[in-house]
């Protein structure tokens, strides 16, 4: 194999790791904060677990607390009285808006290398 060609799979290569950077990171830190990082400071501040079934395969989670609960830690039990399905919302927002970026970004350096 040419030098080539060995420059030009590894400039595939790093163009493939940074569409997947952006498809799969905010979808990765959502499934975290959902599934882990919500339920236990949840369970940390003593909330309780409020969930509405929308559909036959779908429910939609919360936590409610206390107002002595609230009044003592307001941004996070603000952050955990927001749903699951909102949180999933701005992942898949967050992944819109870098992928958009990532496409102009590179449309610059493309207009750029052509003159």
């Amino acid at each position: 194999m040419t030098e080539t060609a060995v420059a030009e799979r590894r400039a595939r290569r790093r163009v493939d790791a940074g569409f997947l950077a952006c498809l799969l990171g905010p979808l990765a830190i959502a499934v975290l904060l959902n599934g882990v990082v919500r339920p236990w400071l949840a369970t940390a501040l003593g909330g309780e677990r409020r969930s509405s079934i929308s559909g036959v395969r779908s429910a939609d989670t919360w936590w409610w607390f206390d107002p002595a609960t609230q009044a003592e830690h307001p941004f996070l039990t603000g952050f955990l009285e927001t749903s699951d399905g909102a949180l999933a919302m701005c992942a898949i927002a967050a992944t819109v808006v870098l992928l958009l970026g990532r496409w102009a970004v590179r449309a610059v350096f493309a207009g750029a290398a052509a003159r």
